[in-house]
């Protein structure tokens, strides 16, 4: 009876199975980015759950039907969501086109950068601060200083130290240089960005990737760029450690479940 029953149960899911598969169409695609093609992009149905990663030559094939939403997501790209159309369906391609996230720096005016951290890095301009033309002797140390004409208890004059105007008429501190500001600000972010990956997966630990999330150790680094559109960076990085375990946990059985 029981064999009967698993029979049965087994051509039941076959059917339903065969069912689900023949409603949904191949499709062929090409991911490309500032007219480059771009590989290990993590494509995901999240209708069935099911996904791919493109290869190197930015090519990827995946099961679709009309009115699927396709997530293309990646630690250097701007995450991207695509509705399938019909017109997908009967032309069978798909190309798509991601933007760099150093394009969606708003607040940060870029010059003459490529976008590409490696080469951006070797091409930042020299600091235009002025560099101090003090000489030191040993033979100073021995000197006595002159007396204090101020006095050692006399407020200084904060009006003088921060009206702009006052401070040039006497010969004072220039104003700062808020363009180089905003560009160490972004080789700082990049450079986060860049060491997130490492830092990771040392407080962690592999054991957590490997066991309790059972990633394999050769897909971490794929699976946390899977996991970069939650804006784990920015959690991590603002000492929300405990969120960044929680979203790794939930998307690790997603990802588990990508067939690519």
């Amino acid at each position: 009876m029981n064999f009967k029953l698993t029979t049965l149960f087994l051509a039941i899911f076959s059917t339903i199975n065969c069912f689900t598969q023949e409603k949904r169409t191949s499709i062929t695609g090409e991911i490309i980015s500032v007219h480059k093609v771009v590989s290990n992009i993590n494509i995901l149905n999240l209708n069935t759950k099911l996904g791919s990663v493109s290869n190197n030559f930015g090519e990827f094939e995946l099961k679709v039907a009309v009115n699927d939403t396709i997530l293309f997501s990646s630690i250097q790209y701007q995450t991207l969501k695509i509705l399938i159309t019909k017109n997908i369906i009967e032309t069978k391609k798909l190309k798509v086109h991601l933007t760099p996230l150093v394009n969606i720096l708003n607040e940060v005016f870029l010059e003459s950068l490529s976008g590409n951290l490696d080469i951006d890095i070797k091409s930042v301009p020299k600091d235009t601060f002025p560099k101090h033309n003090f000489v030191f002797k040993l033979s100073d140390l021995s000197k006595k200083l002159g007396p204090d004409i101020h006095g050692f208890l006399k407020a200084p004059n904060a009006q003088n130290m921060t009206d702009p105007i006052k401070m040039r008429s006497n010969g004072g501190a220039t104003l700062p240089d808020f363009r180089m500001i905003k560009l160490r600000k972004l080789k700082s972010d990049l450079l986060k960005k860049k060491e997130f990956p490492s830092k990771i997966k040392k407080e962690l630990g592999l054991d957590f990737f490997t066991i309790n999330l059972k990633i394999p150790k050769e897909r971490i680094n794929n699976f946390i760029a899977y996991c970069e559109y939650r804006a784990i960076i920015h959690k991590y990085y603002n000492h929300r450690l405990l969120e960044v375990i929680e979203i790794l946990q939930q998307e690790s059985k997603i990802y588990n479940a990508i067939k690519n």
